[in-house]
């Protein structure tokens, strides 16, 4: 009864909206079974009006973060049963999400990380202001390389309606 795709918690809500009641949760190291599905999440939702499969009463099991199994069933008197459609209509809202487009290069690591404070002991995590006698200077070179550094890969990218490319 489980399904190999990747239906994600994002395209389902986006369908179904938050669920009604949820029992378990995300976190939650306690593994249940029920009808033969083993998970740590169920979600339950009642009077829904837009189901792709057209039933009021729907329940999606999870286990973390992966989908493992959803069932359906039209009133309280009819057996639950297995469905496939909330699948394909999560799958076709995936389709249509927008991309993200990551041309942002990453700076280059020069291993000079200078901490802004310094702590007091190993329970402390710095970030409070300090005496100006404290402060250690930060190199004039340092702060040049860097510029740099970024003006180059900056200069060496532009923007097309195709996406990235290296100017010539």
């Amino acid at each position: 009864m489980s399904i190999a795709r990747a239906t994600t918690r994002n395209s389902v809500v986006s369908l179904l909206g938050t669920p009604h009641q949820v029992e378990g949760s995300l976190n939650d190291p306690v593994e249940r079974e029920e009808f033969g599905i083993h998970h740590n999440e169920k979600w339950i939702y009642h009077d829904l009006g837009n189901d792709p499969a057209g039933v009021p009463s729907r329940m999606i099991y999870w286990h973390r973060y992966d989908f493992v199994a959803t069932i359906v069933r039209a009133n309280d008197n009819e057996e639950w049963r297995p469905d496939t459609k909330l699948i394909e209509a999560a799958d076709d809202t995936v389709k249509r999400l927008a991309r993200v487009d990551d041309h942002h290069p990453a700076y280059a690591v020069n291993g000079r990380y200078r901490q802004v404070s310094k702590p007091q002991d190993w329970r402390d995590l710095g970030g409070y202001m300090q005496p100006e006698a404290e402060v250690r200077p930060i190199p004039d070179d340092t702060m040049r390389e860097g510029y740099e550094l970024h003006q180059t890969q900056r200069d060496e990218l532009t923007r097309d309606g195709s996406g990235l490319e290296t100017k010539t």
